[in-house]
């Protein structure tokens, strides 16, 4: 498996415990705490944003056919990646 797979495998893993953590506590008896589910919400809300901005990070980059990658195309594509998940 490539190593960057791992990593976005891995970040789906936490974000798939933070999904559970807020069905279980749903789906139970007990009164939910509601700023306690609000803040699992976002955060797993942001994880999934982090994780499509690592996935499009990665492909794109694997995109770029330039062999002279610079520390400006990174910033660039860090730029345009945070516009982009911005306006979702």
């Amino acid at each position: 498996m490539i190593e960057s797979n791992k990593a976005l495998i891995y970040r789906l893993a936490r974000i798939e415990g933070q999904v559970r953590a807020l069905k279980t506590a749903l789906s139970g008896n007990a009164e939910v705490d509601c700023i306690q589910t609000l803040l699992q919400v976002k955060a797993a809300t942001n994880g999934l944003k982090r994780f499509a901005k690592a996935l499009a990070r990665e492909r794109l980059g694997r995109c770029v056919t330039d062999t002279r990658k610079t520390a400006r195309l990174a910033q660039e594509l860090d730029e345009i990646l945070s516009t982009a998940f911005t306006l979702s």
